[in-house]
């Protein structure tokens, strides 16, 4: 590349739509990538092993990107920046304490070969440069179909009692049927669309339309997840991203309204839908419609019953999701003593000795990312990953890292409850918070200067990434 150093940071103000038959192609791999991780409860079985769709599209990806000459040489590059080389080295540790201590090879592998698979869509995804914009454009396109899809499903399963109940679950202990649509579960279908509702917010919040759109369908969303954790995340992200900004505020010229409209929508319309569920009609399951529809557990029958309000509102430490992750969490320390406090137990081989805490003959599973980290890989692999959050931290752009900051504010909260850290929706958002400055993320966010694009094109240039036009 040639030119100053605005020339080649800052190649083009958007990503032009791609041209001629490599781009396309490219293009639509990576729309295969992002739609593949909103259907990850959808998979197959391949020589004994359950295979998910959304881990085929990034490898179909990748194996493109590897056959074309051009494409071949950024990504061999990309495979040398350090954060795909610190994500490596957690993968290599994990896959030591799995061969040293885990009691079934094939039940770990599995996990290993997903994590490897993220390692190839991360780098994937990075070695496009500002082309990753692609992905991020694709990805908040979702939210508002996404919300409305699950709020309707929500209704539809309920009000039918179970007979129409597609994209959903019974959650027996609140009596109430909660969206998931064409995710694992509805933790997960509540944590995609924090995310890209995030990204959507740094991206089209001055925009009224947009936002207007957000406020009213993303609570729905929410409301329809039944889940605590996805509406306490989806506020403190908006706060933690307000607040980076405002920190920093003498050296941002852009208006206040432009930073404050979009997040203080979306925050009113989470409270207002969330104040709404105590004062609206119960849509819980009728228990009269529910005989001979399906078996009701023994503990929501009769008074014992909670409602979609209960649920939304209930903090239980003796019961319920909260009481059964720390029990999964005493069982996990049971294990984490001596070597293994330090090394782990082995990846994914929680389940091969515990069963599910209260469901006699079911594997047990970790879902609380910390302790699942601690259990696998000890506190060597708790090292690796923390570090690993500090070198993706100093790779992110200096004007991104208000948003960068409520990602990862979000994440931890969210998968200190519910780990979607497997899932390639984590990896596609932490390309996109890596990627390129853009001219206009310089000329109208928070007073990114010309040595700030030095210093980003230096570091493109040690690790060989390059921006294409």
């Amino acid at each position: 590349m040639t030119g100053g150093p605005d020339q080649k940071v800052l190649a083009q103000d958007l990503v032009r739509a791609p041209h001629g038959r490599t781009e396309r192609v490219t293009f639509l791999l990576v729309f295969a990538v992002v739609a593949g991780s909103f259907l990850g409860r959808y998979s197959f079985d391949l020589a004994g092993f359950t295979v998910r769709w959304e881990q085929v599209a990034p490898v179909v990806f990748v194996g493109w990107l590897l056959v074309q000459p051009g494409s071949r040489l950024d990504l061999l590059r990309t495979l040398r920046h350090p954060v795909v080389l610190m994500f490596l080295a957690f993968i290599v540790w994990n896959a030591v304490a799995t061969v040293l201590f885990s009691p079934s090879l094939n039940k770990s592998v599995a996990i290993l070969g997903w994590l490897g698979i993220d390692l190839l869509l991360l780098a994937g995804l990075m070695s496009l440069g500002a082309r990753v914009v692609w992905a991020e454009n694709i990805g908040i396109r979702f939210v508002v179909p996404w919300a409305l899809a699950g709020f309707a499903m929500y209704l539809v399963a309920n009000r039918t009692a179970g007979d129409l109940s597609w994209g959903t679950n019974l959650d027996s202990l609140y009596d109430v049927y909660v969206t998931r649509l064409s995710a694992t579960e509805a933790n997960i279908y509540a944590s995609i669309l924090v995310f890209w509702t995030l990204l959507l917010v740094a991206r089209k919040g001055s925009d009224q339309r947009w936002m207007i759109a957000v406020a009213v369908t993303v609570p729905l969303g929410l409301i329809a997840s039944q889940t605590r954790t996805a509406v306490f995340c989806m506020v403190m992200g908006l706060a933690v991203y307000v607040g980076y900004e405002l920190v920093r505020r003498r050296r941002n010229p852009a208006p206040l309204r432009a930073l404050i409209f979009g997040p203080a929508a979306v925050v009113v319309g989470v409270l207002v839908a969330y104040g709404a569920t105590t004062a609206l009609p119960d849509v819980g399951v009728q228990q009269s419609a529910q005989e001979g529809r399906h078996e009701t557990a023994p503990e929501v029958r009769g008074d014992t019953a909670r409602t979609a309000q209960d649920k939304l509102g209930d903090i239980d430490f003796t019961g319920g999701t909260v009481g059964f992750r720390m029990a999964v969490a005493r069982e996990a320390a049971e294990d984490l003593r001596g070597v293994h406090l330090w090394l782990g137990n082995g990846t994914n081989t929680f389940g091969l000795r515990h069963e599910q805490p209260g469901s006699p003959g079911v594997s047990g599973h970790i879902i609380m990312l910390p302790v699942q980290i601690l259990y696998d890989a000890g506190i060597v692999g708790l090292v690796l990953l923390g570090a690993f959050g500090v070198v993706v931290w100093r790779h992110v752009p200096w004007r991104r890292r208000p948003i960068a900051a409520a990602v990862a504010a979000t994440f931890v909260a969210a998968a200190t409850l519910t780990s979607m850290f497997w899932f390639s929706v984590v990896w596609i958002v932490v390309a996109s918070l890596l990627r390129p400055l853009s001219r206009d993320e310089c000329e109208t966010g928070s007073g990114a200067r010309l040595n700030e694009v030095e210093e980003h094109q230096s570091a493109l240039e040690t690790t060989g990434i390059e921006e294409r036009a």
